[in-house]
């Protein structure tokens, strides 16, 4: 085997990978988009850059989450024959300050270095080297845009690098993060490509089919006629372009018109303007409840409306929306129905048998991926029952009455407790995508299909690491479920296709030409159809 050598590197020996090779001296050429599957090695690229700025000046790391910056910093660290200073925001301004010009190189989240520069504390000018990891994160207000653009105006020796696995599916949104992080070259690599193929390991994908219960028609019926009714208020006041079969984009939509129509009217906003943003908000709501119903279960449906009828009583929490729900009198037959059909989701059932075999089947770690918290719980119950199975629910930070959010001491725990097999089926919410090192598994297991294609590729690449992966994707028929499967796929493939050349080289537009480009939807949009978590 083949290793890296360099007068700044210590520590193991690194191998010395054509791809990676390759991308490092595209990326030393000029500031570059680096497109690589989750689990390739985009830190080692990252790495043998480093190595080669050093000495023309400071360097700067940038990872969104703490957990990931503390992950690159550690990397750095153990093989990097220099300085390596971690910044979070538990470091105080105060003791910032005078590292910034005296550390060679810094690892940090974003939001620590936005807010530095926008105080003065530090100019970049002087930074022969800027990274952005998980760079698809720049977009709208996210600290990596001010970022980019503040480097790219004040740097005496420039050079930018973002790296992600999942930069988006339109032409419009690839160059205006190209523009934003002061980038002018693409590479990408994927497991056809000639220097990759020797160590990609493969991934086979299926879809596991399951047919939606008559009650759980019968429910979700009811709600779509109250929907309904709601959306038809929208429409003739014209905030939707139909009344009927509305899609969570369009009620989107619909709110942030509404909020700009507020913004503009105040402090003499029309009754009805706020009368229709409680309206707006109840139709997301029953969007919800639909979406939980048909993917999740009754189950699922009943916690949701037991937490709607819980915060209306709340004087704190007792939105309007919650209040005309929990009082409306189609909403309580939706509830009676349901209470009166607890059937489980067939999922459960599917999954529960499908883990038992891949565990008899010589499985050892699994990825279980659930949209909500609920879900979680009980799918690590019902999985509990299986013998030699082992499964831990893993969710974020953010909590609730009555299910608190999880601190990053115990996620960090639970990973280690999986790394080690004290646990082998880790159940987890959008937590577990990225920013954390969790340790690759033989299946990934989506319990319900997600819209956005990042997060299709980011779940994915959990698992196909060191060798062949599974991942199987449970869809309920005649759901959301198909339409978020057939979105995210044809998003990917979209996206595998602006890249198909391995390499492009970008013309940046100016100010002028960049505003009249499609406007990107932020990062975020196109899953929120299916990601009711704030994790």
């Amino acid at each position: 085997m083949e290793t890296v050598t360099h007068k700044f590197l210590k520590g193991d020996a690194l191998e010395d990978r054509q791809y990676q090779s390759n991308i490092s001296k595209a990326c030393l050429e000029q500031s570059t988009l680096v497109i690589l599957p989750t689990g390739m090695g985009k830190t080692v690229i990252a790495l043998r850059v480093i190595l080669e700025r050093l000495e023309y000046g400071q360097i700067l790391l940038m990872a969104p989450t703490k957990p990931l910056a503390e992950q690159h910093a550690e990397f750095l660290k153990k093989f990097l024959d220099a300085e390596v200073v971690l910044f979070t925001g538990a470091i105080s301004p105060s003791t910032r300050k005078p590292l910034w010009s005296s550390s060679k190189v810094i690892v940090s989240t974003p939001q620590v270095v936005s807010k530095d520069i926008e105080s003065n504390r530090v100019s970049l000018e002087d930074f022969s080297l800027v990274i952005f990891d998980e760079a698809h994160r720049a977009v709208g207000n996210y600290a990596y845009v001010s970022i980019g653009k503040h480097y790219h105006s004040v740097a005496k020796n420039h050079l930018s690098i973002g790296m992600t696995a999942s930069p988006g599916s339109s032409k419009s949104e690839i160059i205006r993060l190209c523009h934003d992080l002061g980038i002018s070259a693409v590479e990408n690599r994927d497991d056809s490509d000639p220097d990759v193929v020797e160590y990609i390991q493969p991934i086979k994908t299926r879809w596991v089919t399951v047919g939606m219960p008559d009650s759980v028609k019968h429910v979700a019926n009811q709600l779509r006629s109250l929907q309904d009714y709601l959306c038809g208020k929208l429409y003739k006041q014209g905030f939707l372009e139909r009344p009927r079969k509305i899609s969570t984009t369009m009620l989107l939509k619909a709110g942030k018109n509404l909020q700009a129509k507020y913004m503009q009217t105040k402090p003499n906003t029309p009754p009805q303007i706020f009368n229709l943003m409680t309206t707006q908000a109840m139709a997301m709501k029953i969007a919800h409840a639909i979406l939980t119903i048909e993917t999740q279960g009754i189950t699922q449906f009943l916690d949701y409306s037991s937490r709607i009828n819980h915060e209306a009583q709340t004087k704190k929490k007792g939105s309007r929306a919650n209040k005309w729900l929990s009082s409306n009198p189609d909403w309580k037959i939706a509830v009676e129905i349901a209470k009166a059909n607890k059937t489980d989701n067939p999922k459960l059932e599917r999954l529960v048998e499908l883990i038992d075999l891949q565990i008899q089947t010589g499985s050892t770690r699994f990825i279980v991926f659930s949209e909500i918290r609920h879900t979680a719980s009980i799918i690590v119950e019902k999985l509990s029952s299986i013998e030699k199975a082992k499964p831990v629910r893993f969710v974020g930070q953010g909590s609730r009455e009555g299910d608190k959010g999880m601190t990053q001491k115990q996620q960090k725990d639970i990973l280690n407790r999986f790394r080690n097999d004290e646990y082998n089926i880790l159940v987890a919410t959008s937590v577990g995508e990225e920013g954390l090192d969790i340790p690759s598994t033989d299946v990934v297991i989506f319990y319900e299909p997600v819209s956005s294609a990042i997060r299709l590729i980011q779940r994915r690449g959990r698992t196909g690491r060191n060798r062949p992966g599974e991942v199987f994707i449970f869809v309920t028929k005649e759901s959301r479920d198909e339409a978020a499967l057939w979105s995210s796929r044809g998003k990917e493939e979209k996206m595998h296709s602006l890249f198909s050349a391995g390499r492009i080289e970008i013309d940046l537009p100016t100010p002028e030409e960049l505003s009249t480009l499609e406007k990107p939807v932020k990062s975020n949009i196109d899953s929120v159809q299916t990601r009711f978590e704030t994790d």
